[in-house]
């Protein structure tokens, strides 16, 4: 019997001792094969034959899985998996796992942070000070703010990392509105949250943070509409995916003052043309998409998304199966 053929088609590092220490100890026979590719007519070729791939963001569409006549498993670095077409995997039998509990404890810190950046003006007074500034006393824009404690802090999307932000925000005196429609109100009040409808969220809250998964529902969620609900006092924090939102209609809400600030990790076109006008305001802090990063989460993330791979070439199933619905189960 020839060895199982595994194919990273696409990760930062170029160490990928974590993997080969799971697959190659797995005692499966295990051909590793190792890739910089994203682009899917340059994946078919080294694919075609492939038993699993890991991935992290190359586009696995349907004429690469149709190029793919053994694969069993897709493995993705990470939760989102909108660079994967689940339906096109579901129809050929391939399973689409992932690593659901990675980095939530990362992500939710960030999260943190940028409500404590956005609320304290940070990134507003560093620059001050640069300038040339000193002093509370002088004109500086959008200052002084409000206290933080006793304002409303409203979660898009209560999977796990919301729920973590949730468990956190909560302890800042924070009140806290909800909106997810896969979850039940009294399990959002498990967490301390008032599960809501999205206008009323929005409306209501100082601060909104996003982290629904990018899929048809969620693609554009938050356009001029949705931003002309928000306080002009209020800040929007875009943790999710880039096109949750929709930047051009950010980029107009925050220089007509619709809303106050925002804070994103993810952006619509990733990395940013550098003449994006977004970047050129003075009030929205742009991480790039490192919101996940930590010493233990790489190192859990790597373990887990091989494992995954492990799990299906044994015959067992991976722990988190994202097209369920597609493979018909």
């Amino acid at each position: 019997m020839s060895p199982f053929k595994v194919v990273i088609t696409d990760f930062g590092d170029s160490d990928h001792s974590i993997e080969a220490g799971v697959l190659h100890g797995s005692g499966l026979d295990i051909n590793l094969v190792r890739l910089q590719t994203r682009a899917p007519e340059e994946l078919i070729p080294h694919v075609a034959d492939a038993d699993a791939l890991i991935v992290q963001w190359a586009t696995i569409n349907r004429k690469v899985i149709e190029a793919m006549t053994r694969c069993k498993v897709i493995s993705r670095y990470g939760i989102g998996v909108d660079m994967v077409d689940l339906q096109a995997a579901g129809e050929h039998g391939i399973v689409v796992a992932n690593v659901p509990d990675f980095c939530m404890e990362e992500v939710s810190d960030s999260t943190i942070c940028f409500i404590f950046d956005l609320n304290r003006r940070t990134f507003i007074l560093d620059r001050y000070v640069r300038g040339g500034g000193w002093g509370s006393t002088r004109p500086i824009p959008y200052w002084p703010p409000p206290r933080m404690s006793g304002q409303t802090l409203g979660i898009v999307g209560l999977g796990n990392i919301g729920r973590v932000v949730a468990r956190k925000a909560g302890c800042l005196g924070l009140k806290l509105l909800g909106y997810d429609p896969y979850i039940k109100p009294e399990q959002a009040a498990e967490l301390g949250v008032e599960l809501v409808a999205l206008d009323d969220l929005l409306h209501l809250s100082d601060y909104v943070t996003l982290h629904c998964p990018l899929v048809a529902e969620t693609r554009g969620l938050i356009g001029a509409a949705q931003l002309a609900l928000m306080k002009p006092t209020a800040c929007l924090i875009n943790m999710a995916r880039g096109p949750v939102v929709v930047q051009s209609a950010l980029y107009d809400a925050l220089v007509n003052h619709t809303i106050t600030a925002a804070a994103l990790d993810v952006l619509e076109q990733e990395p940013p043309d550098p003449n994006d006008p977004l970047l050129q305001l003075d009030n929205v802090i742009v991480t790039p998409h490192a919101s996940s990063g930590s010493v233990e989460a790489a190192a859990q993330l790597r373990h887990d998304t091989a494992q995954n791979v492990v799990e299906m070439l044994s015959g067992r199933l991976p722990r988190s199966i994202v097209n369920r619905k597609a493979l018909g189960w």
